[in-house]
């Protein structure tokens, strides 16, 4: 009786130090709005991508992403239309100011990136999805 339970705690064990940790994704969306109330820019930020999507009720023709620090921009790009995809590993993790630039306005946000996604970890979850 006392290898049984010693094996089967010992099973238990090894299962718990093997098994994969599940963690919940994390989506973070911030909303800005203009002083009439009308939805000006959304950004939404996966951990499970790579990409921040950036949305505008207005077309928009430059965003920056600002170290608030420094108050200087770490990356600037071009835009034509409504929306982008942000590539998180050219900013990093940390928390940043965002400008969206449209004909008439500049709209500034406040956002949190979340870490890029390792290319392990990608890998690791490709390889896993593929046994399944």
């Amino acid at each position: 009786m006392k290898k049984v339970v010693l094996t089967l705690v010992l099973s238990l064990v090894g299962l718990g130090m093997f098994a994969q940790s599940k963690q919940a994704p994390k989506v973070l969306k911030y909303v800005t709005q203009a002083p009439d109330g009308s939805v000006s820019m959304t950004i939404l930020d996966d951990s499970r991508d790579n990409t921040m999507k950036l949305e505008s009720a207005n077309t928009f023709y430059k965003y920056q992403i600002i170290d608030p620090k420094t108050s200087r921009p770490i990356l600037t790009a071009s835009n034509s239309g409504k929306e982008c995809k942000i590539n998180k590993e050219r900013i990093g993790e940390g928390t940043y100011d965002i400008r969206l630039y449209n004909r008439s306005f500049v709209i500034t946000s406040k956002i949190k990136v979340s870490a890029p996604r390792k290319i392990t970890d990608a890998m690791h979850q490709d390889a896993v999805a593929s046994n399944d």
